[in-house]
């Protein structure tokens, strides 16, 4: 039996870019995939895929993806701490107030329809108290609290509370899920990730403050170095005898610097729109 699986990396606004590329994988090539894993902005998009049946016509489910990218505004994933903005964050669990993004992710993400839609779902998150990181599930009765918080980008987006423990971006262990998809029993898997990490990148330093720009940076340099890691990672197992399988695996990436476009933490229409275009570009010259 052969199982498609699709992988979403993390990257802030940049998973606009996944939009444009899926528009290409679901609605011109109508694939149907039986699993979706996802981190960070990957987990808001696997996990809204997640909720309709294997079976349902992919352009329906990319309609989805598209409508729910089409409201969204910077106003609805962060703002400022009040009284005293950013030097609450001296205080506080994050330099923002992220709570936007919850009522942005939970108003249109059913963990009922999740658990019935026969596809299986993985997104990781890791806990700041334990330092491991914990796969969800499709099973799990409040999903979006996982998605939440394996959508806290770290030091900028509040992690989220569960079980005692706080629990924030699986970007800091793994930024493409690669490896969930194939202990999953995937035997094709798309990868889309949301920046290239060999592309040589151009930020200018100068005049930027510590926080949030430079300390932003910091991450998004650990993030790329990360997903060269998990992307070694997947070659190996492919090519080592043992319990792996073959497994094929196409990457689509950006042909160029998103974060020229759009830095991270900024969601504003007209870049979000011009990265999904880009994405499914992309798509249609890589796939």
């Amino acid at each position: 039996m052969t199982l498609k699986a699709l992988v979403l990396s993390g990257g802030g606004s940049k998973g606009a870019y996944q939009v444009g590329v899926l528009k290409r994988l679901l609605v011109d090539s109508g694939n149907k995939y039986d699993i979706v894993t996802g981190i960070s902005v990957g987990a808001i998009n696997a996990s809204y895929i997640a909720q309709f049946p294997v079976d349902e016509k992919p352009a329906r489910v990319w309609e989805c993806l598209a409508d729910l990218w089409g409201q969204v505004t910077t106003s609805k994933i962060r703002k400022g701490w009040f009284p005293f903005g950013p030097l609450e964050a001296l205080w506080k669990s994050s330099v923002y107030n992220s709570d936007p993004l919850g009522k942005w992710v939970r108003s249109g993400l059913d963990s009922t329809k999740v658990a019935r839609s026969g596809r299986t779902l993985r997104i990781v998150t890791v806990s700041y108290d334990s330092g491991e990181s914990f796969v969800a599930t499709e099973k799990m009765p409040d999903i979006a609290s996982w998605v939440l918080a394996s959508a806290a980008f770290p030091v900028m987006l509040a992690p989220i509370s569960i079980e005692g423990q706080l629990w924030a971006d699986g970007g800091v262990r793994s930024v493409t899920p690669l490896g969930e998809a194939i202990r999953a029993g995937a035997s094709a898997i798309d990868v889309v990730l949301c920046g290239d990490p060999d592309m040589k990148q151009s930020f200018q330093s100068k005049g930027k403050a510590a926080c949030p720009a430079l300390t932003l940076r910091t991450i998004e340099l650990i993030t790329n170095q990360i997903m060269r890691a998990d992307l070694k990672i997947a070659g190996l197992k492919n090519d080592l005898a043992g319990p792996y399988r073959k497994v094929a695996i196409r990457v689509f990436k950006p042909s160029i610097d998103l974060d020229t476009i759009q830095s991270s933490l900024d969601f504003e229409q007209g870049p979000i729109q011009k990265m999904i275009q880009i994405g499914y570009d992309d798509a249609k010259i890589q796939g």
